[in-house]
């Protein structure tokens, strides 16, 4: 289990996979959310590597982090 140093006023959030029926396989979900709004998704897998330490008003009511597009990022 990975552990990552939160600073005062923030939370960790993760990448996770979910299980697409119609693709009948797992597939990335398209926000990051907090360890207990993965745990009580079904069946969703967390990804501990892509953990990132977000602001808390940053979060949704069932824990979500949804990244706004600002178009001010880096080109890969």
């Amino acid at each position: 289990m990975a552990t990552t140093l939160q600073s005062p006023g923030t939370v960790t959030v993760y990448a996770f996979r979910v299980f697409d029926l119609n693709a009948c396989e797992m597939v990335p979900g398209n926000f990051k959310a907090t360890r207990e709004a993965i745990a009580a998704m079904f069946k969703a897998e967390r990804l501990d590597a892509t953990a990132e330490d977000v602001p808390h008003a940053l979060i949704d009511a069932q824990g979500r982090f949804r990244r706004l597009a600002t178009g001010w990022g880096e080109l890969s």
